[in-house]
């Protein structure tokens, strides 16, 4: 028997009842965009309404919109604003269910009271609408984020390079991303008319939790400035970050003196042994007479972590190649069950390295010296 809560508010006339659980994972996917110390209370708060057979939550830090759904029994329709924080230490009380009278909770034998907001203070909630620019399976855009996010830069200060670049064409929707020492592209078949559209970094964050979940087909729309990542009645809206993506093709090296190839899961499994987080850089020395590389980390200190991964080569390589062993570990970690192998291509130790999954991902990454 599942969890439920009733939720009954007098003010708001809001009443439902809905599985507990769910409630709960559906708060925790507002959280992140609520401000802990906002400006205004109303940036803390989330807005629950009644829309036929489930409730609707909205939060927004007045730039991003983030729209999930619950599905309910609603007996009576209403709005009611409530801060988020508080919500999600009442919904992880193990009572089965939840009663909520205006500004009182009960569950069990307690009671709490809340700090409820006038709902007419939530900032007025976009309505997604305009062009629809692609149309994808939520598990392919989730493959798809995973592959290029991680190269976004964290500078807010340099709006283009802290945003994600969508573009359509040749018959591909191609999502790239950049922070000026990485660059990573992933490519997925889709028809349409050529369309270009840079999202900045805290939307692209929120979409990437709204594919997690389970579902059907995202939407991306554009109307005017804002765009909208839309699944059924849950969707994520923000700013069309107004600036210009570098010229990403002019990054990708196309000519190589060599090639390595090493089997993904090997590969993995060697970086995360000589490579955890706090590791500088990575030496990877190319044995092509031994049919191997030796990975290298030397914490300047004495300490020396070797370990060995086989590997196929190709044409003229250089006797070694350092690696930020951070890029590295999470250019590895975006590569998707398909890629069961991957190919860094290369010219000298200094050039930029090119490395190509079998599921379609590129990345090119600024090697160091060695």
């Amino acid at each position: 028997m599942s969890a439920a809560i009733a939720i009954t508010a007098t003010a708001s006339l809001l009443c439902a009842s809905l599985d507990r659980i769910a409630f709960s994972k559906a708060l925790a996917r507002l959280k992140h965009l609520i401000q802990a110390r906002a400006a205004l209370p109303v940036l803390e708060a989330v807005l629950i309404e009644t829309a036929g057979d489930h409730l609707t939550l909205t939060a927004t830090d007045l730039t991003v919109f983030v729209r999930v759904i619950v599905p309910a029994a609603v007996t009576s329709p209403g709005a009611l604003l409530v801060p988020l924080r508080r919500l999600v230490e009442l919904s992880r009380n193990r009572a089965r269910q939840l009663d909520l009278a205006g500004a009182t909770v009960t569950l069990g034998a307690a009671r709490h009271r809340l700090a409820v907001l006038d709902t007419s203070t939530f900032p007025a909630v976009p309505t997604p609408g305009g062009e629809v620019l692609a149309t994808l399976l939520r598990p392919t855009l989730a493959r798809a984020l995973a592959a290029t996010t991680y190269a976004m830069s964290t500078d807010e200060t340099r709006p283009h390079l802290a945003a994600l670049f969508i573009e359509r064409r040749e018959d591909e929707l191609r999502l790239v991303a950049t922070d000026g020492h990485r660059l990573a592209l992933a490519r997925v078949a889709d028809t349409g008319p050529d369309s270009t559209l840079l999202v900045g970094r805290r939307a692209i964050e929120e979409v990437e939790r709204l594919v997690a979940a389970p579902g059907g087909l995202v939407r991306i729309q554009r109307d005017g400035d804002r765009v909208w990542f839309v699944s059924g009645e849950e969707w994520v809206s923000g700013k069309v970050v107004d600036a210009t993506f570098p010229s990403y093709e002019q990054v990708i090296p196309e000519h190589f003196a060599g090639r390595v190839t090493f089997p993904t899961k090997d590969l993995v499994e060697v970086v995360r042994t000589v490579a955890p987080k706090g590791t500088p850089g990575v030496r990877l020395a190319l044995l092509r007479d031994a049919g191997r590389i030796v990975l290298t980390v030397d914490d300047g200190d004495g300490n020396l972590t070797e370990a060995t991964v086989s590997a196929a080569f190709e044409g003229e390589l250089p006797a070694a190649i350092g690696v930020n062993a951070l890029y590295l570990r999470e250019l590895l970690g975006a590569l998707s069950g398909d890629d069961r192998t991957v190919t860094i291509a290369l010219n000298g130790e200094l050039d930029p390295l090119r490395v190509d999954g079998a599921g379609g991902t590129t990345a090119v990454v600024m090697p160091l010296r060695v």
